[in-house]
């Protein structure tokens, strides 16, 4: 074999090694952590935003709020055009993941995970693009994402719960105050332990249909599906709205 030969396969091998190492062909993200505790009281009202991502709040029987943003994009310079920002002070702590204005790059991502006590306050919960995880809340909350879902467990307060394109998913909700869930284009589900005592419950679907364990009178013949249930007081109200979707109620014990 001739030195000519010898050298091209070699460059060629070197090529190839070159393109195996490249996080781009090997489809390799970078990735970035950022943890903080936040010296706050449980009645500072907390706001979480991201622009794609995931937010994750689960509540837990302890003081304290602990903090993990996590960033995920193809370039280390993809991955530090999200920016990050905790802030405190002045009655009011927020934390969020955000690409620039008007960005909504889904290859970068950025996913806030908190944990909080069970009884913190909250201001608002956004996200553009994901899953919002809501898990064991007593404060009540307002949280609405755009094109994705939300998936909550276990909460109590005053509840808002919206989607522009996904579905809404509450289990085991405790009706202490007000719950409205709303989807213009998904399906909502609200699941409580038992079937309560005092409830006035309100269910809109513009074409989809509505099921209920509860005696819901429903309005199903023509046009809008519409449900409705008055329980004890007729308090607290439940008001779920769905454009483009299906409502289901269901409750674990009759």
């Amino acid at each position: 074999m001739s030195v000519s030969i010898l050298l091209r396969t070699a460059a060629l091998l070197l090529c190839a090694l070159i393109s195996l190492s490249s996080p781009l062909s090997a489809g390799i993200q970078q990735t970035d952590r950022t943890s903080r505790m936040l010296a706050i009281s449980s009645t500072t009202p907390l706001t979480l935003r991201a622009t794609v991502g995931d937010i994750t709040v689960i509540g837990r029987n302890q003081p304290g709020v602990t903090v993990e943003i996590t960033r995920h994009a193809p370039t280390p310079g993809q991955l530090t055009s999200i920016a990050i920002a905790v802030e405190t002070g002045k009655g009011h702590a927020s934390v969020s993941a955000l690409q620039p204005a008007g960005d909504t790059d889904a290859a970068r991502r950025g996913s806030i995970l908190v944990h909080v006590p069970f009884n913190q306050v909250f201001g608002q919960v956004e996200l553009f693009e994901g899953t919002i995880s809501l898990t064991n809340l007593r404060g009540g909350v307002s949280a609405h994402v755009e094109h994705g879902s939300i998936e909550a467990v276990s909460l109590a307060g005053r509840i808002r719960l919206e989607t522009g394109i996904g579905d809404v998913r509450l289990h085991d909700a405790e009706l202490t105050d007000g719950i409205r869930l709303r989807a213009f284009n998904g399906n909502v589900t609200l699941g409580f332990p038992s079937r309560p005592l005092d409830a006035r419950i309100l269910a809109l679907s513009m074409d989809g249909a509505i099921q209920s364990d509860l005696p819901l009178t429903l309005k199903t013949a023509f046009g809008p599906r519409f449900g409705e249930l008055t329980l004890g007081r007729g308090s607290p109200v439940v008001s779920i709205d769905v454009v483009h979707g299906n409502i289901r109620i269901g409750s674990r014990q009759p």
